[in-house]
Order: C-alpha cells, then structure tokens, then sequence
C-alpha cells in the first residue's frame, strides 16, 4: 500500500499544476499526444542496464537474474517550455532472459546546466503498459518515476519499479538518441 500512494504522490506532483480537474488533466495529455504525432522528431530507445536491489532480494534470486536487457526500441517526442513527452516502444530482455515489451508516454521536465542549452537533468515520469513471460503476458500498468541526464541527443534516463521483498525492486537504465 505504501508503494502505490508514494506512487500516487511522485504522479500528482508531477502533473501540471493548471490541470484542476480530470477534464483538464485529460485535454492536457490529450494535447501531448496529438503533439507526439505531429512531431518529426525520432527517438532511438536502447537498454543499458537493470539492477536488482540487493537488499531487497535472497542472494539465490538475484544470483540467477540477468542484468543485462539487451533490446531496442523506438519512439517519437517534441519538447515545451524545457518539458519533453514523448511515446516510445521498447522490447528488451527481462530478468528471466525472456522477451518484455513496453509501450508508454513519457513527460520529463528538463533542467538546463549550461547557457548554451546542451547539458540537463530532469525528472519525469512513464505511464505505460508492460507484458511479462512470467505474468503468461498479461498486460501490466508501468506508472513509475523517470529520471534522467542528457547531452544534446543523447540521454540516459532511469526508472526505478518498486515493490516488495523478493520482487521487482529494479533499476531500470536505457539510453535515448535524438535522431
């Protein structure tokens, strides 16, 4: 239960703050999506990394788990007022070496380092849909906090799934390039 209402509290926070009502919160994505379309802008989505928290898993767990999500994915995005959304998809390998799609919308608001509007930190969040082999491939909301770096086109951005002992508790790391 606390998981959830942390994960209530990091989405509410990070909607935008005139959307007062749900049909001001549903034109705001609406409005977002119907940009991702219209944009040009092309991402390539590459798995880097996932790690288990170790102190949230029995050693025989994480000792058999692959940490390496080798996959790929593609998506599109535009940026405003230093905010990205974007909708990508991604399949990579779990951490059962079994096949995991993933499709979702991303918003991540940028924080720029430099004048020149090349470095930035941001904090976002996904909402999205994932199916796993061991889940017999069953649709699973994914609404988690994004956090990420980037350098001109090249991003690395991270999530972090939570969960209780011996599941999930993943750190979750890919790299996104502006194509």
């Amino acid at each position: 239960m606390r998981v959830l209402l942390t994960v209530a509290a990091l989405l509410t926070l990070a909607v935008p703050t005139r959307a007062k009502t749900m049909a001001e919160l549903s034109t705001v994505f609406e409005n977002d999506i119907d940009g991702i379309w219209a944009s040009e802008d092309w991402d390539l989505y590459l798995p880097v990394n996932t790690w288990h928290n170790r102190e949230m898993y029995d050693k025989k767990k994480t000792d058999s788990y692959n940490e390496k999500p080798w996959g790929i994915g593609v998506g599109k995005h535009y940026y405003k007022d230093d905010v990205m959304r974007g909708l990508y998809f991604m399949v990579f390998s779990d951490s059962h070496s079994k096949p995991e799609p993933i499709f979702g919308y991303l918003r991540q608001w940028n924080y720029y380092i430099d004048r020149d509007k090349d470095f930035s930190v941001g904090a976002g969040f996904t909402l999205g849909v994932t199916m796993r082999d061991d889940y017999n491939y069953l649709p699973l909301p994914v609404p988690l906090p994004v956090f990420g770096m980037q350098y001109k086109k090249f991003s690395l951005q991270t999530t972090y799934i939570p969960g209780p002992y011996n599941m999930f508790n993943v750190l979750f790391t890919w790299v996104r390039i502006e194509l």
